[in-house]
């Protein structure tokens, strides 16, 4: 496994969910996450991934297409999940040491 990976999903697969296309919320990060860990063939069970922390926060005020989640797990490392503008969610998967 590399020490970074990044992975696109298309937000379509989480259309079930209040929060498609509709903001950040823990649950919805973890859903995307434990998503991502089973497309990236990631050695971690992603069912049994314990989150850590979780925060989200828009990098330019008033701008929701600027909001980032930061997810950290015991293991297997931390994420940053995001959107852009094409229905997609793109998240970057960080190695602990």
């Amino acid at each position: 496994m590399q020490d970074t990976q990044t992975i696109t999903l298309s937000e379509d697969l989480f259309s079930d969910h209040p929060n498609n296309q509709n903001g950040w919320s823990q649950d919805y990060a973890e859903l995307i996450i434990r998503t991502a860990l089973k497309e990236m063939s990631h050695p971690v069970n992603p069912d049994e991934v314990k989150f850590t922390l979780y925060t989200s926060q828009a990098l330019v005020q008033d701008n929701p297409h600027s909001e980032v989640c930061f997810v950290e797990t015991d293991q297997p490392g931390f994420f940053f999940v995001m959107r852009d503008m094409m229905n997609s969610i793109n998240v970057v998967y960080n190695r602990w040491d």
